[in-house]
């Protein structure tokens, strides 16, 4: 289907109205329609900033990851000179993707198909036999890997696919004028927990900004953080966020571990969950940061990332093993909790019964948001 029989006059206009007052969020063939999917690539992830990775994961010089953004094959690489490039992951011989598994001590990137090798920047070095049996190309003249513009934020990096986003210092000033007595510089990724939804990106997202679902989902976090301190995602462009004080730490959530550094009185007891449309999610405890990170694999299939960051060396030592742990094991309890919730969404979008929903002015601000932003972008 194509994006006019999907976002018709009569989607646009009830996506115009209010929530709570007949306004809904997107019809159902935007979960469900593989050309829907193809066109959230091209024009959604490809004109924006989304995340990649961060330092952690390429560490040294010499080190290279190779990941997929918006369906595309794409490799981060920490060169000799100290500089963290993007690059598309494929040769310019064959199209073969260079790099499959993070790497560390790399001199050169060489294909495995053919054996051409670049340098760690991109340029191209040898082209092996290039000229019959035994006559290397030893020039170094030749089309080199193409780059990807990028940008990095503490230890975050982000890409843009088609260089035309806007600045990143815009899209990224929203998060960080909501924490500005958080270092985030402090923070080491401790580890990466991977999830799979049969369900698509969008309702994992959806599922993250909605907080109507606590106190029927998830118990433990209702008892820590009740709904009555609660409201929905509140949007700001593009940007959604949810600030709220608990009143005193728990296993997973501010026990055991350090906290940022020289944080202000009070802000110990700061949680806060945000959403970078349409990349990634950021939730901040005063010991923690975690991002969630999606990937699109089919309209009902989603891979998530949940990147778990510790404040110094609580990430590595293994005296902070077991309340590390804690953090692991709530998460894991909070995703377990979701993934029914997600995939009954899913399996909704079949029926002809639903199609955008009816909305509570209180708690749906932000999904009806999030679906104007998608298709604005998607205009």
């Amino acid at each position: 289907m194509s994006f006019q029989d999907i976002i018709t006059s009569d989607i646009r206009e009830r996506l115009s109205r209010p929530t709570g007052d007949g306004g809904t969020c997107l019809p159902n063939a935007c979960y469900t329609d593989a050309e829907w999917l193809k066109l959230e690539n091209e024009r959604l992830f490809a004109r924006t900033w989304m995340y990649a990775g961060c330092l952690d994961q390429l560490a040294q010089p010499g080190d290279a990851f190779p990941t997929t953004i918006g369906g595309k094959p794409v490799l981060l690489v920490h060169g000799r000179d100290g500089e963290i490039r993007a690059f598309h992951n494929v040769c310019r011989h064959r199209g073969a993707v260079l790099v499959d598994k993070p790497c560390k001590g790399l001199a050169a990137l060489t294909c495995p198909y053919h054996a051409w090798a670049y340098g760690l920047d991109g340029s191209l070095r040898t082209r092996l036999h290039f000229d019959g049996a035994g006559k290397h190309d030893l020039s170094g003249q030749g089309p080199g890997l193409v780059t990807i513009p990028m940008a990095m934020w503490f230890r975050a990096i982000f890409i843009n696919l088609d260089g035309k986003a806007e600045p990143f210092e815009d899209y990224i000033a929203p998060l960080g004028a909501r924490l500005p007595h958080h270092d985030l510089g402090a923070l080491r990724l401790h580890k990466t927990v991977e999830w799979e939804f049969r369900a698509n990106w969008k309702l994992v997202f959806e599922n993250y900004f909605d907080n109507y679902h606590i106190g029927t989902i998830h118990p433990k976090l209702d008892a820590f953080a009740p709904m009555v301190d609660r409201r929905g995602f509140e949007p700001l462009g593009k940007f959604l966020h949810t600030e709220l004080y608990f009143d005193a730490p728990e296993d997973g959530r501010g026990v055991g571990l350090p906290y940022y550094p020289n944080l202000p009185p009070g802000e110990d007891r700061f949680e806060a969950g945000y959403h970078l449309f349409p990349s990634c999610c950021y939730q901040v405890w005063p010991d923690q940061l975690t991002i969630f990170q999606v990937f699109p694999i089919a309209p009902d299939h989603t891979v998530e990332h949940l990147h778990v960051f510790l404040i110094g060396e609580a990430a590595t030592d293994p005296a902070y093993g077991e309340a590390a742990q804690g953090v692991c094991d709530m998460w894991d309890e909070l995703n377990r909790e979701d993934v029914d919730a997600i995939e009954w969404m899913q399996k909704g979008r079949q029926s002809p019964a639903f199609d955008g929903g009816m909305l509570s002015g209180w708690w749906d601000q932000s999904h009806q948001h999030f679906a104007r932003l998608v298709v604005e972008a998607m205009s």
